[in-house]
């Protein structure tokens, strides 16, 4: 089986989507996935983030437009969208023990969805260097 270990620090709506929607067609390629969620993007893991419309300064402009096109394309529940692409695959979110540390969260405060806390170099030592690809958002 392949396998893709992803790095997500950026915490936009844009890029979060960006990212789930790559990891849905890995899943659906029967790819074995591995995400680390750092930098700002942990944010996004708490209950009250996850599903808020924060775009960045590239969208920013069309928030209306992105909202209803996000929405007719099934894509507004992001959480949703996480747990459906676990079940679908091989697939284990981590958060990075570091930036949760400096933002200040547990992981008790994170959606159920994250797996484990995880630090930088067990996942640069066990899931990156062993995978086939790697991607960075």
């Amino acid at each position: 089986m392949k396998s893709l270990a992803v790095i997500v620090s950026g915490g936009s709506t844009n890029n979060v989507i960006q990212v789930l929607t790559l990891l849905m067609a890995a899943v659906h390629s029967e790819m074995r996935v591995r995400v680390l969620f750092r930098d700002e993007s942990v944010y996004r893991l708490r209950p009250s983030a996850i599903n808020t419309m924060e775009l960045s300064a590239a969208y920013a402009h069309d928030v209306e437009g992105v909202k209803r096109r996000v929405t007719k394309h099934d894509l507004a529940d992001v959480q949703k969208l996480m747990r459906d692409i676990k079940a679908s695959g091989d697939v284990q979110y981590y958060a990075c023990s570091s930036s949760l540390a400096i933002c200040g969260l547990k992981k008790e405060e994170l959606i159920p969805e994250i797996d484990e806390v995880r630090g930088l170099p067990a996942f640069l030592l066990e899931d990156v260097a062993t995978a086939d690809k790697v991607l960075t958002f």
